[in-house]
């Protein structure tokens, strides 16, 4: 059965000096004393009767229907009430960052709406407004049978429409239009205010874009506050109603721009303007904001923020329950603005400089603190046009960046960093092994070895320590079950993603602790509800997965890397290690490392594997990774 709350204010009720009937004080909310009244207008005396007798007819129809709760008392709640699914993302610090599925922004004062937009929206939508009592018998015959013949033909009035956008979008349009909305629309009139049914539906309707509400349509449209449109603007913001996605100002601004005048000429017809104001509103000049949404999400700051939005949505509908991931959500996130931004800046910067020349498609870059927080994540060279995600997706060769666990098997095997292991010139089941400059040395320390990149080094201590490099993968989280043999390990041709790398990096950072790479510092359900809380462990709690000896000589290994090996390119000029990686004919390019604050990673490379033209993880990868290390130590 339906269950319909309503309520009639004392104040509108001592205006007519008479009681309300039965039926209709039943209708009352049983909390209404105890809320702040809406504003409401007077209604006239001619047409309460027939109100309350459309409303009483309506309820007993109505009665057999399953239906959600109906609230039909408050117009705050009937704005945030039955909202579309979506998931509203704040950085560390607070700051909105993005929204993906339904974009609402803050609920826009009647008072403070701009007072040509309510007269744009009465003038082309609901001509009668203000004289109806919630349905317009001659508009409703003119839907019912556009509706019954198959045609798209408007009638409802803005009470039905604000109806409709609440609770009734997905029901049957025939059962909607002769049933649902002429009970419920009498009944909102006899609860709210022309001003108050005005305030909720601009505040609800679908505007495209992914924005719902004035605020978030004049913010995706035209970066402005709502209370801030001009007239040409809120004409075209009402002009999208018929049609949000055909005629977003984003796709085609000529059209949307002549359904704004058109608009404007009905506001004349309607005696909202003068020729002479119209004319000069049609003149105005309109510039369109920068379109900032992409793949099911609206990024005000940026479109390459959708991949870390994405990642955070999904580790917090992982760790909710079902009834925690309905309605908006609002997501606290570990995002840093300004790393964030340095790290798409300087990818798209060395990807604009080579990618032609040098044949690279896409890089992704990764940014984390000691404990896993991730601080920035760019998964590709541009969100609007790829939502695939390079950094915790892709799943590619590592090449030399596997080194690091062949060397902690080694360390953990008792070798020190001064130990000697030979690079000279090896064939491993038939085919030669290869250094990537093909110079050979001889014996060498361990340390020289991992500056130098050296491949006949790291395959002959793998040979050596074949299981315990395979228990170092898993134990780091890079991959389960490794397949190959010793070669396969030591030059890294499995598969592994870029976050996960760089948290292995992370745990030799965080001398050896294990690092779970994470976005979420905690989330609320649509009520305002936590229903995830992140709270750091005690450093006691977190699961050792080395010696912390062995990390640390692991450091001191890395940082001769920066300082004198294959990864000098990536010195920040502060203490930083890394580790370069580049795969067979330079289809993947790595810099993973760290410095005393941050970890990052880099990879560039092609989607289709195809080979880059001499692009090793020591040049470009390493030339990122520092730029964005510098602006990242730079940042408070």
């Amino acid at each position: 059965m339906a269950m319909i709350t309503s309520r009639c204010a004392d104040r509108r009720r001592s205006a007519f000096h008479r009681p309300m009937p039965h039926g209709v004080e039943n209708l009352r909310h049983p909390s209404f004393l105890d809320r702040h009244a809406q504003p409401v207008s007077t209604p006239r005396d001619s047409t309460l009767d027939r109100r309350r007798f459309l409303a009483l007819l309506g309820l007993a129809a109505a009665a057999p229907r399953t239906a959600d709760a109906l609230e039909l008392t408050d117009a705050s709640r009937l704005i945030t009430d039955n909202r579309a699914d979506g998931v509203r993302l704040l950085n560390q610090q607070g700051d909105f960052i993005g929204a993906r599925g339904a974009y609402y922004g803050p609920p826009v004062p009647f008072a403070q709406l701009p007072k040509h937009l309510v007269e744009a929206l009465v003038a082309s939508e609901d001509r009668r407004f203000y004289e109806h009592w919630g349905l317009d018998p001659r508009a409703m015959a003119r839907a019912v049978w556009s509706t019954i013949t198959g045609r798209t033909q408007g009638g409802s009035t803005l009470t039905q429409q604000t109806i409709k956008e609440i609770y009734l979008k997905e029901h049957s349009p025939i059962i909607r239009k002769l049933l649902e909305e002429p009970v419920l629309a009498p009944i909102l009139e006899l609860n709210l205010s022309k001003e108050d049914i005005l305030f909720v539906y601009l505040n609800r309707v679908f505007f495209g874009g992914s924005a719902y509400g004035i605020e978030a349509a004049a913010r995706v449209y035209f970066n402005k506050y709502a209370r801030n449109l001009g007239l040409l603007e809120s004409a075209m913001m009402v002009g999208l109603l018929p049609a949000p996605n055909r005629f977003n100002p984003h796709r085609n601004f000529e059209v949307s721009r002549d359904r704004g005048f058109r608009v404007i000429e009905q506001m004349v017809d309607a005696g909202y303007l003068t020729r002479r104001v119209a004319d000069r509103a049609k003149a105005q000049g309109v510039t369109v904001a920068a379109s900032r949404s992409a793949w099911g999400g609206v990024y005000p700051r940026s479109t390459q923020i959708g991949w870390f939005a994405r990642w955070a949505e999904n580790e917090a509908s992982a760790n909710s329950t079902v009834t925690g991931r309905k309605g908006t959500r609002t997501i606290t996130t570990t995002l840093d603005l300004r790393i964030q931004a340095a790290a798409e800046r300087h990818l798209e910067q060395g990807l604009r400089q080579n990618a032609r020349a040098r044949q690279i498609e896409e890089g992704a870059v990764v940014v984390m603190r000691y404990d896993g927080a991730v601080v920035a994540l760019v998964g590709g060279r541009d969100y609007r046009l790829k939502e695939f995600d390079h950094a915790t997706q892709a799943r590619r060769q590592p090449g030399s960046i596997a080194k690091l666990f062949v060397y902690l098997a080694a360390l953990q095997e008792g070798s020190t960093p001064e130990t000697k292991v030979s690079d000279a010139a090896l064939t491993l089941g038939g085919r030669p092994v290869r250094n990537f400059d093909n110079r050979y040395l001889g014996d060498i320390t361990l340390a020289e070895a991992l500056e130098k990149s050296s491949n006949t080094a790291a395959v002959r201590l793998a040979v050596q320590n074949i299981s315990e490099v395979r228990t170092a993968i898993e134990r780091l989280n890079v991959a389960r079950a490794v397949a190959g043999e010793a070669g396969d390990l030591a030059l890294g041709t499995y598969e592994a993603r870029l976050v996960d790398l760089t948290a292995a990096f992370a745990s030799v950072a965080n001398r050896g602790r294990m690092v779970v790479p994470y976005a979420v510092l905690r989330a609320q359900d649509s009520e305002g509800t936590e229903t995830l809380t992140r709270t750091p462990p005690a450093r006691s709690d977190i699961r050792q997965v080395m010696p912390p000896q062995h990390a640390e000589l692991m450091r001191q290994m890395l940082a001769g890397v920066v300082q004198r090996g294959t990864g000098r390119a990536a010195d920040p000029g502060a203490w930083a290690a890394g580790k370069t990686g580049t795969t067979t004919a330079n289809r993947d390019a790595w810099f993973i490392g760290f410095t005393e604050q941050y970890v990052a990673g880099v990879w560039l490379g092609n989607s289709d594997s195809r080979p880059m033209l001499g692009v090793s993880g020591g040049g470009l990868p390493a030339q990122i990774w520092r730029a964005v290390m510098t602006d990242a130590g730079n940042a408070p």
